[in-house]
């Protein structure tokens, strides 16, 4: 990365793109090593930024990453919601469902491992607007499903949070093991390797729309 002695961002613009700048740079270095590793000091090395002027913008490591994974939230939400061509049926809403939110690795391991860690430590006025941003993030993919499945506002958001909270879920059932698997027992390499990421989301995810579906007849 170039190198250059450190200028201070005075307009808003200027703010907002070195603010775009640190996002990116965090990002970059999670897609290198897991988060545990990343620090404020080695994001200040990626951008070439005084650490110190990292505090300026983001108070915490866990706030930076947490805006990262923000980012790669809303990203996904627009390749799905982009995908929208009329309605469809219960199974393939699903695996679109699926397809989109699975095709970031990092944004599996942030659901999987890192959010909740870092959750616990934000102060009241970050996890609020975490929470509402979160909300807003619903909604959009409620109206999706209320575009493609006919379902009612109200039913689609519940629907919503049921499949986050099925693929949060499924997550950390199939997350690889951290011990080499020639160390585990025969029956737990078997028990891991029985179902994918795919085929947990898929089954738990179908019956619930299925029965919300009947709920509103």
């Amino acid at each position: 990365m170039d190198r250059h002695v450190e200028q201070r961002a005075r307009s808003t613009a200027a703010k907002l793109a070195r603010k775009d700048s640190i996002i990116a740079a965090a990002e970059t270095l999670l897609r290198r090593s897991d988060y545990h590793a990343v620090t404020m000091q080695s994001v200040a090395t990626e951008v070439g930024l005084a650490k110190g002027t990292l505090y300026l913008y983001f108070s915490s490591r866990e706030i930076l990453i947490l805006e990262v994974y923000g980012r790669l939230f809303d990203q996904w939400i627009d390749r799905f919601a982009s995908h929208v061509s009329g309605e469809t049926e219960v199974e393939e809403f699903c695996r679109d469902f699926y397809h989109y939110y699975a095709d970031d690795r990092l944004f599996l391991q942030l659901t999987g491992s890192a959010i909740s860690l870092m959750e616990s430590q934000l102060d009241r006025d970050t996890f609020v607007q975490g929470k509402r941003a979160m909300a807003s993030r619903v909604k959009k993919l409620a109206g999706t499903a209320y575009q493609r499945l006919g379902m009612n506002p109200i039913l689609a958001q519940r629907f919503v949070w049921g499949l986050l909270t099925i693929a949060a879920g499924a997550i950390q059932m199939t997350m690889r093991p951290p011990v080499a698997s020639n160390n585990l027992p025969k029956d737990v390499i078997a028990f891991v390797g029985s179902a994918s990421f795919e085929t947990v989301f898929l089954n738990a995810s179908v019956p619930l729309c299925a029965g919300l579906m009947q709920d509103d007849t």
